[in-house]
This record gives structure tokens, sequence and C-alpha cells, in this order.
């Protein structure tokens, strides 16, 4: 005998995975994983230095290449996804506009695209030197 309750939250299950709430959720898992990824990364680069100056500035060489230059672009963009969207957290978290999960998700959405145009405009000149 199937319980009712069962078979409606699997239902809710897969209709949840639609919603802007899981999407936030997702990304924020993503964005975070990125993060730590990208923090390894820079702690190799910098440890490059410990094998003196030479391989320091190999390293860095590699990395002010212009397509790894515009990645930063893409750094930027995660970091300040990640942040508004860890605001919009600590607001529900302290029962602020909870029944605005969506329009926040898409405020913290806009700010990352603002802030993210605002990085490439000012950061392009200087990749492109």
């Amino acid at each position: 005998m199937r319980s009712s309750l069962l078979h409606t939250s699997v239902g809710r299950d897969a209709h949840t995975r639609t919603h802007t709430g899981w999407w936030a959720w997702l990304l924020q898992r993503v964005s975070g994983v990125l993060l730590v990824a990208y923090l390894f990364l820079h702690i190799a680069v910098i440890s490059t230095s410990r094998s003196g100056e030479e391989g320091f500035d190999s390293a860095l060489r590699i990395v002010q290449h212009p397509v790894l230059a515009a990645l930063d672009i893409v750094l930027i963009a995660i970091v300040l996804y990640h942040a508004f969207n860890g605001v919009r957290v600590i607001l529900f978290d302290m029962g602020i506009g909870i029944g605005q999960q969506a329009a926040l998700f898409w405020s913290s959405v806009a700010l990352t695209v603002i802030g993210t145009a605002i990085a490439a405009y000012l950061s392009i000149p200087l990749i492109v030197r």
C-alpha cells in the first residue's frame, strides 16, 4: 500500500527542481566548489616562488596570457554571484524576504551581471594592451 504522502512528495520533488530556489541552491554549491578549486590553483602558482625567481616568472608569464587574464572576469562573476546569493541566504536565515525568494535570486543575478560588466569594462583595456 502506497502512502499518498509519499506519492505527492515524489511529484513535488520533480516540480521543485524547476523552481528558482533549486537553481540558486545549485549555483551556490557550484560557485563554492569553483572558488575552492581556484584557491588551490592560486596557492600552486604562488608556491612556485619557492623554486626561485625564474620558476615564479615562468608561472606568471603563463597566467598573464590574455586568455587566462580574461578568465579573471569569469572569476569575478563567480565571486559576485556567490557573495550576493550568500547575502540572500543570510537574509532568509534572519527571516527576511522569505516570500520573495525568486525576486531576490534574480536581484542577485542582476547585481552579478552589472558587477561583472563593470569589471570587464575596466579590465579589458588592461588585458588587450
